[in-house]
């Protein structure tokens, strides 16, 4: 596996910063960080991808993240502690071009759970889709089983809309519309 550089310099701007939390699109020096974040059975449990099979894989998974980025000014943002520059996991928003709406996802490496990372950068995703990019709505998805998510997206606003299928799992949709 390659190795994680924690300390590598910032040259994309964050897009978003929070109390403790640095947000910015992904580059293509990240796929160190992404391979090893995806390689954690725990991690990746719930969301119906695997690990990833090639450094190339994860290259063309942070090219599609670029585009996101490029062509919708919205994208999975990887995050970082600002005091230390440590990447914890990426958080953000995907644009889905054929249903035209988009989702709010969040990643994070295992040792950074139950600090509130996902709800802080959540939070500020929602501020930048609503305010900035003046969204009508943002959905989530999540597995039942998967309790901590659904904690994070209800403390975040979403509300349950139903079962759905997400990447071929039974999940339950979430949605939360601007507020008025």
């Amino acid at each position: 596996m390659v190795a994680l550089d924690r300390n590598e310099p910032d040259e994309t701007p964050a897009v978003l910063t929070t109390q403790r939390l640095s947000l910015r699109p992904h580059r293509p020096s990240d796929v160190p960080f992404m391979m090893q974040l995806n390689a954690d059975p725990e991690v990746i449990r719930y969301t119906g991808d695997p690990a990833f099979a090639s450094e190339d894989e994860a290259r063309a998974v942070i090219a599609r993240l670029a585009h996101q980025f490029e062509a919708f000014r919205m994208g999975r943002f990887v995050a970082s502690d600002r005091e230390t520059g440590e990447k914890l996991g990426w958080c953000g928003l995907r644009w889905h071009e054929e249903l035209g709406l988009a989702d709010l996802g969040y990643r994070f490496f295992r040792k950074h759970w139950g600090k509130g990372y996902a709800t802080e950068a959540g939070a500020a995703c929602i501020r930048y889709a609503f305010e900035e990019l003046g969204l009508p709505s943002l959905v989530a998805h999540a597995m039942l089983e998967n309790t901590a998510s659904v904690r994070v997206l209800e403390k975040l606003g979403f509300r349950r809309t139903g079962p759905t299928v997400f990447k071929g799992l039974a999940a339950e949709e979430f949605v939360l519309p601007r507020p008025a």
